[in-house]
């Protein structure tokens, strides 16, 4: 994206220079004043329009502080997140080592109770 810096003043003298060089321009090409007049206006405001379609650094200024919120919020969910899994995969962890453990004894039970005999 482009950023124009925006100078009103610089840019009625442009806008007013412009109109004379192509006042002169159409007039030579022997169109009528009136369909001269037209084609300028029509120029002018396809130049207004673009100018209005351009960011200003305040336009950026304004996106990068709400992406900037948008990220700290991004970042608060994901340590909450973060918490929340820790939590899950130490529980797994933990059922999982206390299962082992009572599979063991049961088995450790049987090979003593089944080699007393």
């Amino acid at each position: 994206m482009r950023i124009v810096k925006r100078s009103h003043g610089a840019e009625g003298a442009i806008i007013a220079a412009m109109k004379t060089r192509s006042l002169d321009i159409l007039g030579k090409s022997q169109l009528p004043p009136a369909q001269s007049h037209a084609i300028l206006k029509v120029m002018e405001l396809e130049i207004a329009a673009g100018h209005e379609a351009l960011a200003s650094k305040v336009d950026l200024l304004e996106v990068k502080s709400e992406l900037k919120s948008e990220l700290a919020e991004l970042k608060a969910e994901l340590h909450k997140m973060e918490g929340r899994l820790s939590r899950w995969v130490l529980t797994c962890v933990l059922t999982c080592i206390l299962g082992q453990t009572a599979v063991l004894a049961g088995l450790g039970y049987f090979v003593l109770e089944h080699f007393r005999r």
